[in-house]
């Protein structure tokens, strides 16, 4: 009765507690009318009803609105609302920030705690010097607002901002080795590493520190609830180990309020980690960091839209990071930009504008990316194939990429890299992987390629592959040279120049010129162009060309050799001969000839050339088998086999199995369901080479082998059923498969040693991995008769040789029992499962004492537990 009357008095105390305001009235560090006071009887006020705390200080300076602490504040609890916006006087130079609350001593500790609560609100305050100690862990880290495992608080909002400056972090919650999360933390319109004002330089370490946040919002869906962040050292916002939805927008990271750079060369603007985390970071402006954005093992999803990096609202401005987006091990299929343009991410005057390492799919679309002074998108740890462009005019761009892929289109940026700022197309790729635009080209244009996963990869720029260039020099005293067969990419103007500068070609091949050294530029009238080497057309040539000539050798006598690729001038016509001088073919290239030497004759009267005697060779291959798996046939069956897993060198084409007599048995590359024999691979190919590749021989697999000698049976403590033990199979053919069959032919058993039967006559059947199958006899297991144990209760080991060990009858019958000794104390001193050993009277080597002990044999199923003293004598 007395315990229910005192839960009546509490819970009437409880009820009583109502919604209260704590106003704070004195600037001291503890006592009446302090915030630390205030805090106190909100704590000690319940947690039903949200409880206030406001501010009405005295006095007329900044000193006046100051608390200055000297040791940490108690911990907050649910539902309180803490509005330095109360205060009335307006003093430290933002009329929203009333309260300034500094650390005042060399201790270390955090401005306001909240730990595991929920519902609460801080608004109005500036917090300053909650530094951490250098060489602490990072669990004893400290900021102007630290939580830990709370949910449902508010910092700041629109017109009511808080300030943190000269702290470790402003907002932290700390990295601990057990998960804690927070969870719906909003925090809003605050200021972070500058004064109150907006303008001058406060540095903290990090602005924002939050481990194991979860379904949070830093900043808002509207300007108004976007944070200030700027010159902190280490990171403007820094999320580890993040789990779900984090909303990251509307902030503005590097600048001041007035938008002019608070740089920090060493920071990062925003960083997200979090293997389970999907950030949504959109709408922010971030200049002066070392990275813009840092997305680091978020394989959740992520979207990067509507953000300025680099740049401002006007698009112009200069806020240069060193890289604007790092997307680091993150490999599920994320965004940045959009399938719109009010997605586009602005990306301008970064010195790397996207860098993607160890990530994909990561798909980059319909952003803005200019003037950017090491690159555009940059790779590392991994390789994706760009979007060439093949053909540029004023009607007109295609190419050819990855089949069903994606393909965007962009006028270049101005400062000649090739870097697409505006968006004016996107195509899809056919099966083939081609693609064309057709319309008004107004610009310089680069391609930018996603492939079928979602992948993208850089701007295409001009490029020049001279692999295939046929050079002819002058012949003839004609102006008959030429360059030809420079591939080229993203190039819509070809200018060939000599070396003095002149002008001397406008088409992508350089034709009809005298003896001298030229070279080809192109571009798109000065889009990132780009030069070839110098090639150099000498005079007095004979105009051939075989710099780039291919001799394809004749294979195993056959005629498929052949002499391509050699350039005439004029293309003249050219008559083919052999070794001894008659004309084989004419035309460009000589195919299908079989080994031997060859030469060919172009032109005619003065200028008539001959050119090098050129030689088709034969070559011949060997097919020799390796990897080779052979299964032996068994059970009497065709079912041999043998399987080719590889060859030495050359791969054939066709086969043929001969068996011992010489007779084609299979024209398949492995043979199979063959009796036991020898079988000889003849393998070729379609050009007539061919010979042995290796001859097998496939036994017959020998059958199981069923062994009983070492059989041994039991019979139940009742007698009923019967149980073996010591059957084994021999043979190389395992695994093997039991079934214990009655004389009706049912199975009884699946178990070599099977247990618990009923007393009868039964066959063991064992089947191989051949499926072969052998059997026993049928085995008569009626005539056991059961042995009653007989357990001594005393025995004498004293080395007389007469009732030396405890020896107890039958126990062989129960080889599963466990039989136990244990002294007075309850100490076991003899432990055996099965009774090979009797019991000595020894524990460890050593003998026991006289007295005392008690057995007890678990005989295990049915048979149930024995139990009693046993007497140790001398």
């Amino acid at each position: 009765m007395r315990k229910l009357s005192l839960f009546f008095i509490l819970f009437t105390l409880a009820a009583s507690l109502k919604a209260a305001v704590f106003t704070v009235t004195s600037n001291a560090d503890a006592g009446a009318g302090t915030l630390r006071n205030a805090i106190t009887l909100a704590n000690n006020n319940g947690t039903t009803e949200t409880d206030y705390i406001y501010f009405n200080l005295p006095g007329t300076s900044l000193t006046d609105i100051t608390i200055a602490l000297e040791s940490e504040l108690p911990a907050i609890t649910s539902n309180i609302m803490i509005d330095g916006q109360s205060q009335p006087s307006e003093l430290l130079g933002n009329p929203n920030i009333r309260i300034s609350l500094v650390r005042a001593v060399a201790a270390y500790f955090n401005g306001l705690k909240i730990d595991h609560a929920s519902n609460v609100a801080v608004y109005g305050i500036s917090f300053s010097n909650f530094k951490a100690d250098p060489a602490g862990s990072l669990d004893e880290k400290k900021g102007g607002i630290y939580l830990k495992g709370s949910s449902n608080i508010i910092i700041g909002a629109p017109g009511k901002p808080n300030c943190f400056g000269n702290c470790y972090a402003g907002i932290l919650s700390p990295f601990t080795t057990s998960r804690e999360d927070i969870q719906n933390i909003e925090i809003a319109a605050n200021i972070f590493g500058l004064s109150e004002n907006g303008l001058n330089s406060v540095p903290n370490e990090t602005g924002i520190d939050l481990s194991f946040l979860k379904n949070s919002t830093i900043g808002g869906d509207a300007p108004e609830y976007g944070n200030l962040i700027a010159a902190n050292t280490r990171n403007g916002i820094a999320l580890g180990s993040a789990d779900g939805p984090i909303t990251i927008a509307n902030n503005v990271i590097g600048l001041d309020k007035s938008l002019n750079l608070k740089p920090s060369p060493a920071a990062n603007g925003i960083y997200v980690n979090g293997a389970t985390s999907i950030p949504n970071i959109t709408d922010n402006v971030i200049g002066g960091q070392l990275q813009g954005i840092l997305v680091d093992y978020v394989n959740g999803g992520f979207i990067i839209a509507r953000n300025r990096v680099g740049t401002g609202f006007l698009g112009t401005e200069n806020f240069a990071n060193g890289t604007g987006i790092h997307i680091n091990f993150s490999n599920t299929k994320s965004i940045i930009g959009g399938t719109t343009t009010a997605e586009t991410n602005y990306i301008a005057y970064n010195k790397t504008a996207i860098l993607i390492e160890n990530s994909y799919p990561i798909s980059i679309l319909k952003n803005s990316l200019y003037c950017n002074s090491e690159g555009a998108i940059t790779f590392k740890g991994q390789t994706l194939d760009v979007a060439k462009i093949d053909v540029i005019n004023a009607g007109q761009v295609s190419g050819k990429y990855a089949a069903n892929a994606m393909v965007e289109l962009f006028y270049t940026d101005e400062c000649n890299d090739c870097q697409g700022k505006t968006w004016f197309a996107t195509l899809n790729t056919d099966g083939a992987g081609n693609w064309q635009y057709t319309g008004a080209v107004t610009g310089k244009v680069t391609s930018l390629g996603t492939d079928a996963n979602g992948a993208t990869s850089n701007f295409s720029k001009p490029e020049l592959n001279d692999a295939n260039v046929l050079k002819q020099n002058v012949f003839c005293g004609e102006a008959n040279g030429s360059i030809k067969g420079i591939k080229v990419y993203n190039a819509s103007v070809f200018q060939w120049y000599n070396t003095v500068g002149d002008l001397v070609g406008t088409s992508n091949d350089l034709e009809n010129v005298g003896a001298g050294t030229y070279y080809l530029k192109a571009g798109q009238l000065g889009a990132c162009d780009v030069k070839s080497a110098n090639f150099t057309i000498s005079a007095g040539g004979n105009g051939i060309d075989d710099s780039k000539k291919k001799i394809t050798d004749a294979i195993c006598g056959a005629s498929n050799g052949s002499i391509t690729n050699i350039g005439v001038a004029n293309d003249l016509q050219k008559s083919w001969y052999n070794a001894a001088g008659n004309i084989i073919a004419t035309g460009n290239d000589l195919v299908n000839v079989p080994a031997g030497t060859y030469f060919f004759k172009a032109g005619s009267g003065a200028c008539e050339v001959t050119s090098p005697v050129y030689t088709v060779n034969n070559q011949t291959k060997s097919y020799m088998t390796k990897d080779v798996v052979i299964t032996p046939s068994s059970c009497g069956n065709k079912n041999g086999r043998v399987e080719i897993n590889g060859y030495q060198t050359d791969v054939p084409t066709r086969f043929s199995w001969l068996d011992g007599d010489g007779n084609e048995v299979a024209t398949t590359e492995d043979l199979s369901n063959v009796f036991p024999g020898v079988y000889t691979l003849m393998a070729s190919d379609a050009n007539g080479c061919a010979n042995e590749a290796g001859s097998f021989t496939i036994s017959e697999a020998d059958l199981p082998v069923i062994d009983l000698t070492k059989m041994q049976t039991f019979t139940s403590c009742d007698g009923q059923t019967i149980s073996i033990t010591g059957v084994e199979v021999k043979g190389t053919t395992q695994p093997f498969r039991y079934k214990w069959i009655d004389q009706e032919r049912n199975m009884v058993s699946e178990q070599l040693a099977f247990s618990a039967l009923k007393a009868g006559n039964y066959q063991l059947l064992v089947s191989d991995k051949y499926n072969c199958d052998v059997h026993s006899d049928f085995i008569d297991f009626r005539s056991l008769k059961r042995e009653t144990l007989v357990v001594p209760n005393s025995f004498s080991p004293n080395g007389d040789g007469v009732n030396d060990a405890w020896v107890i009858t039958a126990a062989e019958n129960y080889p599963s029992a466990e039989f136990s000794v244990v002294n007075r104390h309850g100490e076991r001193v003899f432990y055996s499962k099965g009774y090979a050993a009797p019991f000595d009277g020894t524990y460890r080597g050593k003998p026991l004492p006289t007295g005392v002990y008690y057995y007890l044999i678990d005989l295990k199923g049915e048979c149930g537990k024995l139990s009693g003293s046993l007497t140790l004598m001398k």
